[in-house]
């Protein structure tokens, strides 16, 4: 199993419930690296609310906001973003709906949310600074996400029914959804970050958990989902490992990876 990259969802997949890393993760990650294996984090968090875990793992490359932005360290290699003109008629689109709450929008100028956060709310800590912005007023910016708090799915996909260049992905066990250019998935970050270093597709392994993880699941030589997955992408995957909760990725990894690296190695010896 000729392995060079490994891409790995972050929240339920490679985090715990606590939104926590394991030494024991950490640890199987920097092994791998050490091996020469490449390392990236797909996530549709922005990079500024998983510093906490780059800083941790220090991964090879990072495919932030869903797939909309993908950095070498400082260099982008893509990048997929809506308009300022299509943000603001989405927002507008939004602000005149029942049913939504929270509205939050990731842009190169910062985060941006329609009403005030509690900065000691620990499920707001991670994404701040939060900057509280009249969305009735537009912004000056394009977007990479924005990030919907709706109570009802007809809600969602009808904001985006007149947008025919965004789309809409639902988060799993929550009443939020992701609105992105169509260009924006993991996918294609993973598609990009392959052709610029020269690795076959088939030689990077994927794991996640969600419905936007599918497509990445599907495309890489081997895809693995955690046990804690959704079924739609248990279904499209190769491989079920263990929970997050119970480190699943890095026990798929040192089981797979780098004990049979191992063996292969100590063989090659005798």
């Amino acid at each position: 199993m000729d392995i060079k990259m490994i891409v790995t969802d972050l929240d339920r997949t490679l985090l715990r419930s606590d939104k926590t890393i394991s030494d024991y993760t950490a640890s199987v990650l920097l092994a791998c690296q050490q091996r020469g294996i490449s390392v990236v984090f797909a996530t549709a968090r922005s990079e500024n609310s998983c510093k906490r875990f780059t800083d941790l793992i220090k991964p090879n490359a990072i495919i932030s906001n869903g797939g909309a932005l993908v950095r070498i360290g400082d260099k982008t290699i893509y990048r997929s973003a809506m308009s300022m003109e299509t943000v603001n008629e989405l927002l507008l689109s939004c602000l005149n709906r029942r049913n939504v709450g929270y509205i939050t929008v990731d842009t190169d100028k910062g985060y941006f949310v329609n009403k005030p956060v509690d900065e000691n709310d620990p499920g707001w800590i991670e994404y701040l600074p939060a900057s509280y912005v009249d969305f009735s007023q537009g912004l000056d910016c394009d977007a990479y996400k924005i990030t919907i708090e709706i109570s009802d799915d007809t809600t969602a996909y009808n904001v985006v029914s007149g947008f025919p260049n965004v789309e809409v992905i639902p988060f799993s066990g929550e009443s939020w959804y992701r609105f992105a250019s169509k260009g924006a998935d993991k996918w294609q970050g993973v598609s990009a970050l392959a052709s610029i270093t020269d690795i076959d597709l088939k030689n990077i392994i994927a794991f996640g958990d969600d419905y936007n993880d599918i497509e990445m699941l599907r495309g890489c030589g081997i895809g693995v989902a955690v046990s804690n997955a959704v079924d739609e992408a248990k279904a499209v995957a190769n491989c079920i490992c263990d929970t997050s909760d119970n480190d699943g990725v890095a026990k798929w990894l040192e089981e797979r990876i780098l004990i049979m690296r191992k063996k292969e190695s100590v063989a090659l010896r005798n």
